[in-house]
């Protein structure tokens, strides 16, 4: 149970970032042919038949089974086990994934109020198709005016979700970095997209946290997890929770579409690629967000440091191979550099606007600590002001 105490410090801060993204909630109409918004519990086997329907499959699911998956704080995933009236056609899926708001209201009103759903939605709907990024295929992804959603998904097993406390292999990481490149090169300072209405183009370095929100969870984290941590992190924190309104001006040189919480846990291993799951906080902003995101937590401290520069030159040539022009190695560095902070807006900010559990406790103490490593392996302090 939340405080009520802490349940109004979360609400203010929702409302001090939904405030920075203009006027009024970020909301999609609804169409009015569009599929019936259902919580987990009230998916039926007719709700599934008509999503098939709309697919061009025909067949009829007669039964199902639900099994909650994933560890979102975010939002509820489950999948669906099938059972057809007779033999199941050969493009009818066995079981698929369908994710929901969060049954946590504070978690929820945070989806909703920061363009979390939305953000995820417009991303299947418009983007998902022209893209190489190994995604899942849509069935169903509606969203209505309250920020209510449902989205209904290819389900990918047997890969198996990444586990950010472990990290992954090297290997691994090369295929992740390749999805990256796959992401970024087609949407790179691509004008038509930029005049898309639905898109959210951040005002600042990093989208949907503000400074407010920032300097009001820091105090938190500082006072919840500040005797756990290392003495390294908490002053480097301190420095850049201090800069983080000059550190988060725009950077308009280099932009593309992000995914913003590209990490492990939001992979899927195990086959001849990775693929990329929750959509939720992808924007479109300054190169380099993905990458130092990603490698910041993949490895241990030492391993890092041993394969950063590779992982880059590798990416970089990636960019290069798909048609990304002018853009330098020694640029995708000082793009690194900067990013490597973002990592701390998300943990510190999650700890008071997400459900709260032990796990993610540990997830965002270790999210904040490697962050805090890689800036200053980095030399990336030289980029903040005093």
């Amino acid at each position: 149970m939340i405080s009520a105490s802490k349940r109004a410090f979360r609400e203010r801060n929702i409302e001090s970032c939904r405030r920075a993204q203009g006027a009024g909630p970020l909301v999609c109409t609804m169409n009015s042919d569009a599929m019936r918004i259902v919580k987990p519990t009230a998916v039926t086997p007719a709700w599934i038949n008509e999503a098939l329907e709309r697919k061009g499959i025909r067949a009829t699911v007669k039964d199902l089974t639900i099994e909650t998956v994933g560890t979102g704080q975010l939002g509820e995933t489950r999948r669906f086990h099938l059972q057809y009236a007779g033999a199941r056609p050969d493009d009818a899926p066995a079981t698929l994934v369908g994710k929901f708001p969060s049954d946590d209201e504070t978690a929820a009103n945070s989806g909703k109020e920061l363009g979390f759903y939305r953000a995820e939605l417009m991303f299947y709907r418009e983007l998902a198709h022209r893209t190489e990024i190994n995604t899942a295929e849509v069935y169903v992804a509606e969203l209505n005016d309250n920020n209510d959603f449902v989205l209904l998904l290819e389900d990918l097993a047997p890969a198996v979700q990444g586990d950010h406390m472990q990290g992954c292999s090297v290997e691994q990481a090369r295929l992740a970095l390749n999805e990256a490149a796959l992401l970024h090169a087609p949407f790179w300072n691509n004008k038509e997209l930029e005049q898309q209405p639905w898109l959210y183009i951040p005002d600042g370095a990093q989208g949907f946290y503000t400074t407010e929100l920032l300097e009001s969870s820091w105090q938190h984290y500082r006072k919840t997890y500040g005797d756990k941590s290392d003495p390294q992190v908490i002053t480097l924190c301190d420095k850049f929770v201090r800069n983080h309104a000059g550190w988060n001006t725009p950077r308009l040189v280099n932009r593309c579409y992000s995914h913003n919480d590209f990490r492990v846990d939001n992979m899927l291993f195990g086959g001849e690629r990775v693929a990329v799951v929750d959509w939720q906080t992808a924007n479109y902003l300054g190169s380099g967000m993905d990458v130092a995101y990603f490698i910041g937590s993949a490895f241990d401290r030492d391993t890092r440091r041993a394969v950063e520069r590779d992982l880059l030159l590798e990416y970089h040539a990636d960019l290069l191979a798909r048609g990304v022009t002018n853009y330098s190695f020694d640029e995708l560095m000082n793009d690194y550099r900067h990013y490597t902070f973002a990592v701390l807006v998300v943990a510190i900010a999650a700890t008071v606007i997400v459900k709260q559990t032990e796990r993610g406790d540990h997830l965002f103490m270790k999210m904040v600590t490697d962050g805090a490593y890689q800036a200053l392996d980095n030399d990336a302090l030289d980029v903040l002001g005093n």
